[in-house]
């Protein structure tokens, strides 16, 4: 055990023979012994209370390193949520921006595609109809060309002129002969005969008419009426 100042301060030696200590020069010795001692324990006494004031601070700091790590890991937490977090919603309002572009593209495809369905039908009605009116056309065409023809035959077959010729002399047709001042019932005849052809040439009715066939009246008859 060590040796406390007190101790050595009181500390008596045996003393034997002439060879013994002087006494003053020992308590002079073990006084400084004493001092250096008690300033030595002093010292420890500070450093082992520096210490225990160190210790306070470093336990102080350790815990605010534990609180700082703590802190930082939860910081570290949160930061990795809120990415994820924010990684899963910009996942998502792209996914939704693509299902918007995919539904406009396929709304304009499918509005596109029925529009170029309509005016194709709309192109094919109007290719119809312009080719039923160009058969209505060729065909009234026909049906006049051979109306004319017919026509034509009669007049130079001069039997339409005699079938006028045959027929009774009306107030109309003195009339014309007056205005026209032919000489005979033959050239006005004749001259009704081309007013025929010429309004069936003027005329514009779609509508296909047969030859037109006069019949002369027989000697009994033309003699029954005049």
């Amino acid at each position: 055990m060590a040796l406390t100042p007190d101790e050595i301060l009181n500390h008596d030696f045996t003393k034997k023979g002439s060879r013994a200590y002087i006494a003053s020069e020992v308590d002079v010795f073990l006084d400084q012994v004493n001092g250096d001692y008690e300033a030595i324990i002093a010292e420890r006494d500070r450093f082992a209370n520096e210490k225990e004031q160190l210790q306070v601070k470093v336990d102080e700091l350790e815990a605010k390193r534990e609180q700082v790590n703590q802190s930082i890991f939860v910081a570290q937490e949160a930061a990795e949520r809120l990415k994820k977090d924010a990684d899963a919603e910009v996942k998502k309002q792209l996914m939704h921006a693509q299902e918007s572009a995919t539904k406009i593209i396929s709304d304009a495809r499918t509005k596109a595609e029925a529009e170029a369905t309509k005016l194709a039908q709309e192109n094919a009605d109007l290719v119809a109809e312009q080719n039923e009116l160009r058969q209505e056309v060729e065909s009234f065409k026909d049906s006049f060309l051979k109306l004319l023809t017919v026509q034509r035959t009669l007049l130079d077959n001069d039997e339409l002129a005699e079938a006028v010729h045959r027929l009774p002399m009306g107030q109309a047709t003195a009339a014309r002969i007056e205005k026209a001042g032919v000489n005979s019932a033959a050239e006005a005849a004749t001259n009704v005969a081309d007013e025929i052809v010429d309004d069936a040439a003027t005329s514009d009715t779609t509508v296909e008419q047969g030859p037109v066939v006069v019949f002369p009246e027989t000697e009994d008859t033309a003699d029954n009426k005049s």
